[in-house]
């Protein structure tokens, strides 16, 4: 016994020694000297300031004799854009987000930006962030849809795609941008709450996990000043809390007070001339200050050297473009976006051997509509519509068509040979919905008084105004009915459409987000059951325009009062279909719900776990969704009834059970507390919901938390390498994101240790006493080589890994304290090690 006790003894007495050996050398360390911000002080020292004010304006920021590039690029959320043509027509940004499936959406971000590598540009505008408030908005079709959580998770998955390849997004529009109704002047007036928690939370993901370089500020205005000039939002907001420090530019043309851009950060005049022309006299005259375009050149040389543009892109083939690969992964994004609504008496899937007549009946029928009319549509160089793609299926001689009437005109000349098909037809597939004609960017507004300020926010954009099928399409519909009980109703829009006054006399309902070229082919491949639908909603259709919430600027409390699903329960309204609705040709059952710590402590990790059953007789892809509640908290702020805060996508074959869980982590609690302008996590009760929609939220669970010390939680993602792209015999500078998604800031003072390693061992790291990370917040770490020499680069594949040293009682998670990536020596950067699995 006295030999066990003196054996511990002398393990804890060496262990304590390393430990206090290990303080001293990390005390002792020398902070790092950035070799990154070095660069930048070199090149800004060569340069003139005139130089300097040509980096900040969209037609002069190439320099030649400095051997600096030019941006160059075009739209494209969803594939190339700006009248560009044959490239491929990926599903629109809501339809994306109606896969639920983040993995699938960094593989489509990843396509589109190799087609535009392809073609030897370096930039995207996009993705498109913007939220759905209201479902009859010109741009709806390029929102995330109205939750921020889903859209932060399907935007950071995009971003994260495109930046395995040498192309990087300008993600937009920053922030609020809603109405196309005269956009350059609507003030929207927001609590800071509001501002941070609610609209700021999918910017927040994007920004650090998603690693976005560029940020388009809108056209809007939020609480008096435009988005650009909007210092609150640029400096406060993007850069001190959240820790972006690449450039931010304007919308085109979208700001007009050159001191107020540039006090606000805003880096980059795209569309006008005001800095060009204001800032040379100006900064000579001593109206605005050399410093601030020192820091804004900073940046926008700072993101080229990132991207990988100053040192070097590989060549990628122009056979990328449009490729086989890329169609398949089209059709493959478009069908898991497909959300299956109604299925009365099991009318689907079809039967191809069974079924002897159908009569294709609508106005999107024979045209597949891709996108309303905006700056992101995509002219590919085929698109397969819903005839097309159900011919190919069933042939020819089984099927007639009859357009029956237009989008959205009186117009019933078409009537009767619809109707009179639908009698000798066994089946009716109504295709209905919108199209570029009622949907788009800055189609519908006055665009003088826009410009001028001399329109006010009264109504929507939709022409037709209402969120119902408009046209003669639900009149139709509900006359087909009379001579043909077996309509299956295809709805293809980018905002959502109530089909409330014909959902009674239709046994079929498939919603469909513009799918994509390939979207007939896969409508048909749902239809007739050779896949088995697996989207849902992610934005909930209202009975009729009386349950959306009021138009109005007055965008206060939406926290609480919500937009959405927490519009409709802050109302207690019953929509016609939930957010996070969808259902399937199998049947899932939710069991066993359990959480690892009901009582613990503010900061500690919650995990919610749960059985998932396929119940049917046949595979299927079920999307689980947590949904979180509170109920007494300290601070005692006004909360929503609940919110999305976890969700997975999970395959079953029949009879397969998967345990299920998902992770609350601080970030998925907070609060923003605007008395300490801080992220918080409240004490107090928690409920939590899982099911298959945010109305079939089948088991319930609670926990609590307790008061704690807060603590920072230092987790790090995004390695990166200068140069991006390295060639053998080239030295590497590693980088990489460190967040703290903690409850307690960092302190100056405290240490920040990163350690870099290849193949497991360690090639630099990085040291630093003089940073604090508040809570939310993010810092962009550049090591120094290990004994002040850098990595040379040979030929080859390696892991790359980065791990933060904390002490384990000073971190609250220690599972996120490293991540790992793939190099491929040449051509190649580092591509995170989750994502390098599923994208070769």
């Amino acid at each position: 016994m006295k030999k066990i006790f003196c054996s511990l003894y002398l393990q804890v007495f060496v262990l304590t020694i390393l430990s206090l050996q290990s303080y001293v050398s990390f005390a002792q360390s020398v902070e790092t000297i950035n070799p990154l911000e070095k660069r930048l002080d070199e090149m800004l020292a060569k340069m003139t300031t005139q130089e300097k004010i040509e980096q900040l304006y969209y037609l002069t920021d190439g320099n030649k004799r400095l051997n600096i590039p030019q941006f160059t690029g075009s739209d494209g959320p969803h594939g190339i854009g700006n009248n560009a043509k044959g490239f491929s027509s990926f599903p629109v940004t809501i339809a994306m987000a109606a896969t639920w499936d983040p993995n699938l959406i960094t593989r489509v971000g990843r396509a589109i930006s190799e087609e535009q590598a392809a073609r030897g540009k370096d930039r995207i505008a996009g993705p498109t962030l913007d939220m759905l408030i209201d479902p009859r908005i010109g741009r709806a079709p390029e929102t995330i849809g109205e939750d921020p959580f889903l859209g932060g998770r399907i935007s950071a998955a995009f971003i994260l795609g495109q930046n395995t390849t040498s192309v990087f997004g300008s993600v937009k529009h920053y922030n609020l941008n809603t109405y196309e109704i005269n956009r350059r002047t609507n003030d929207y007036l927001s609590d800071q709450r509001s501002l941070v928690e609610l609209w700021g939370l999918h910017w927040k993901r994007a920004i650090q996990f998603g690693g976005a370089m560029s940020v388009m500020c809108a056209y809007n205005w939020v609480n008096g000043d435009k988005c650009a000039e909007n210092k609150y939002m640029i400096k406060t907001l993007l850069r001190d809390h959240w820790g972006f420090d690449y450039y931010t530019m304007s919308d085109w043309g979208g700001f007009k007070e050159t001191g107020k851009a540039l006090i606000a950060e805003l880096d980059f005049c795209e569309g006008n001339d005001l800095y060009i022309k204001e800032l040379p006299d100006g900064v000579k005259n001593g109206l605005y200050d050399i410093n601030l375009v020192d820091r804004a050149t900073r940046n926008i040389l700072r993101t080229k050297i990132i991207s990988g543009m100053m040192d070097g892109v590989p060549v990628v083939p122009q056979s990328m473009i449009d490729s086989k690969e890329h169609r398949e992964l089209v059709y493959e994004s478009g069908l898991k976006g497909l959300v299956l609504l109604k299925n009365e008496k099991n009318i689907l899937p079809l039967n191809k051997n069974q079924v002897k007549s159908i009569a294709l009946i609508g106005p999107n029928v024979a045209e597949l509509p891709l996108d309303g009319n905006s700056s992101s549509k995509v002219i590919p160089s085929y698109q397969i519509s819903v005839e097309k793609g159900i011919k190919t299926i069933l042939g020819e001689e089984k099927v007639v068509y009859a357009r029956g009437c237009n989008i959205n005109d009186t117009d019933k000349t078409q009537f009767s040979a619809a109707i009179e098909a639908a009698k000798k037809s066994e089946y009716v597939v109504f295709v209905a919905g919108l199209d570029k004609t009622v949907e788009g960017e800055g189609y519908f507004i006055n665009k003088e008084a826009d410009e001028n300020g001399g329109g006010v926010l009264s109504r929507p954009d939709r022409p037709s105004q209402t969120v119902l099928l408009p046209g003669m399409q639900n009149e139709l519909i509900n006359e087909i009915a009379k001579v043909n009980p077996n309509i299956i109703l295809v709805v293809i829009s980018g905002g959502t459409c109530s089909v409330t006054p014909v959902l009674k006399n239709v046994k079929g309902l498939l919603y469909a987000f513009y799918p994509g070229q390939e979207g007939g082919r896969a409508i048909a491949d749902v239809l007739f059951g050779n896949y088995n639908p697996s989207g849902k909603l992610p934005a909930t259709i209202p009975k009729d325009d009386s349950q959306i919430i009021p138009i109005s600027t007055d965008f206060k409390n939406m926290v609480s009062k919500g937009v959405g699903y927490r519009w409709f329960d802050s109302q207690k309204l019953t929509p016609e279909f939930a957010f996070g609705a969808g259902i399937s040709y199998t049947t899932f059952e939710y069991s066993n719900i359990k959480i690892n710590k009901p009582k613990a402590k503010v900061g500690e990790l919650i995990e919610v776990s749960f059985d998932l059953k396929n119940t049917g007789k046949i595979a299927g892809e079920e999307v689980a969704q947590l949904y979180l509640s509170t109920g007494t908290i300290l601070p005692a702020l006004a909360m929503p009834i609940k919110q999305l805060r976890g969700f997975q996508k999970t395959a079953l074959n029949p009879g397969e059970s998967k345990r299920i869980t998902l992770k609350l982590t601080p970030e998925e609690l907070y609060v923003y507390n605007e008395q300490t302008n801080s992220y918080q996590v409240p004490q107090g009760d928690y409920i939590v919901q899982v099911g298959g929609a945010s109305d079939k939220l089948l088991l319930k669970a609670s926990f609590s938390l307790a008061a704690a010390s807060p603590k920072p939680d230092l987790q790090v993602v995004n390695i990166r390498t200068m140069p991006v792209f390295p060639e053998v015999g080239e030295p590497l500078v590693f980088m990489v994101s460190l967040i703290n998604n903690g409850t307690g800031e960092t302190k100056i003072g405290d240490d920040h240790i990163i350690r870099f390693y290849v193949d497991g061992k360690e090639v630099a790291h990085y040291y630093s006493k003089s940073i604090t990370i508040p809570v939310g917040g993010m810092e962009q770490a550049c090591a120094q080589g290990s004994n002040n020499v850098n990595w040379t680069a040979t030929a080859g594949k390696f892991n790359i890994t980065a791990k933060v040293e904390v002490a384990k009682s000073d971190d609250l998670i220690k599972e996120n304290n490293s991540c790992e990536g793939q190099l491929t020596i040449p051509n190649g950067k580092v591509i995170p090690t989750e994502i390098a699995k599923f994208i070769q």
